[in-house]
C-alpha cells in the first residue's frame, strides 16, 4: 500500500507546503476566470474572429497569471497529456481535473446570470454544425487537441529558454488559430472542461461525447510524439582537441604555481 501511495503522488496531499492545494486552487480560478472571459466574448454574437482572440487572450492571460504556480493547465486533455508523459502524479492529475471542471461549471454559472437579461447571441456555442458528423467533429477536436499539446510542449520544453510570458502568448495564439480555422465546425471546444461548463448549465448534451474524446486523445498522441521523436536530449559538451591541449596546459600551470609556493 505505501509504494502505490507513494507512487501514485498521494502524498502530496499531505505535504507541509501544502504546493499541491495551492496549485490545484490556482486551477480552479484560473478556470474560473476563463470560462468568465469565454462566455462574456460568446454572448455576443457570431463574429468568429471576436471569438478567436478573446480566447486566444483569456488563455494568455489566464496562464500569466496561475502559470508558475500550478503549470496553467485550466484544461483537462492538458493535465492527461501531462500524466501520460509523467510530468504529474497521479494524485494532481485527478484533483487538477476536479478543479478545472468546477471553476469552468461556476465561471459559466456567474457569466450566464449576469449577462442572461442582456446577451442572447450564442450561449450553445460548441455544437456540430449540420453537415459535420460525429466522426469528423472528432477528428477535428482531436486535431486540436493535438496541435495544443504539441505547442504546450514545445513552449515548456527544459531545454528552451524561452520567458514565460512568450510561452503563454505561443499557447493563447495556437487557441487563438485552432478557433479560427474550425470554430465553424465545431465551436473548438478544445478544452472538455468549457464544454463541460456549457453543457451543465444550459442543458445541451449533444454530442457531449466528442468534445472529451477528442482533445484528450490528441493530447495523448501529442505527448508521445514530442517525448519520443521531437524532445531534444541535453547532450554533454564535446570537448574539441584544443580544449583539451588548452585544459592541460592550464593545470600544468597550476600545478607548477602551486609547487613554487610549497618551495617558497
Amino acid at each position: 500500500m505505501s509504494h502505490n501511495k507513494y507512487s501514485c503522488g498521494f502524498e502530496e496531499f499531505y505535504s507541509k507546503d501544502h504546493n499541491l492545494w495551492k496549485s490545484a486552487i490556482a486551477e480552479f480560478f484560473g478556470s474560473l476566470l476563463l470560462n468568465i472571459y469565454a462566455g462574456a466574448a460568446f454572448a455576443q454574437g457570431e463574429d468568429i474572429i471576436f471569438k478567436a482572440f478573446s480566447n486566444g487572450l483569456g488563455i494568455y492571460i489566464v496562464n500569466v497569471i496561475i502559470g508558475k504556480r500550478s503549470g496553467g493547465h485550466i484544461n483537462p486533455a492538458v493535465t492527461v497529456a501531462m500524466l501520460i508523459s509523467r510530468r504529474v502524479t497521479i494524485a494532481r492529475a485527478l484533483l487538477y481535473i476536479i478543479s478545472q471542471c468546477c471553476g469552468s461549471i461556476l465561471g459559466m454559472f456567474m457569466i450566464k446570470y449576469l449577462l442572461d437579461d442582456i446577451y442572447h447571441y450564442s450561449w450553445h456555442s460548441y455544437a456540430l454544425i449540420e453537415n459535420i458528423s460525429p466522426f469528423q467533429g472528432l477528428a477535428i477536436e482531436f486535431l486540436l487537441g493535438f496541435s495544443l499539446l504539441l505547442t504546450i510542449f514545445a513552449a515548456y520544453d527544459i531545454n528552451t529558454r524561452n520567458l514565460h510570458c512568450v510561452n503563454c502568448l505561443a499557447i493563447g495564439l495556437c487557441v487563438t488559430l485552432g478557433h479560427l480555422t474550425f470554430g465553424r465546425y465545431t465551436g473548438a471546444g478544445m478544452n472538455p472542461a468549457n464544454v463541460l461548463s456549457v453543457a451543465a448549465i444550459f442543458g445541451n448534451w449533444d454530442f457531449h461525447w466528442i468534445y472529451w474524446l477528442g482533445p484528450i486523445f490528441g493530447g495523448i498522441m501529442a505527448a508521445a510524439i514530442y517525448v519520443q521523436i521531437l524532445e531534444i536530449s541535453l547532450q554533454p559538451k564535446v570537448i574539441e582537441a584544443a580544449d583539451k591541449y588548452r585544459l592541460h596546459v592550464f593545470e600544468r600551470e597550476m600545478l607548477k604555481m602551486k609547487s613554487n609556493e610549497n618551495c617558497t
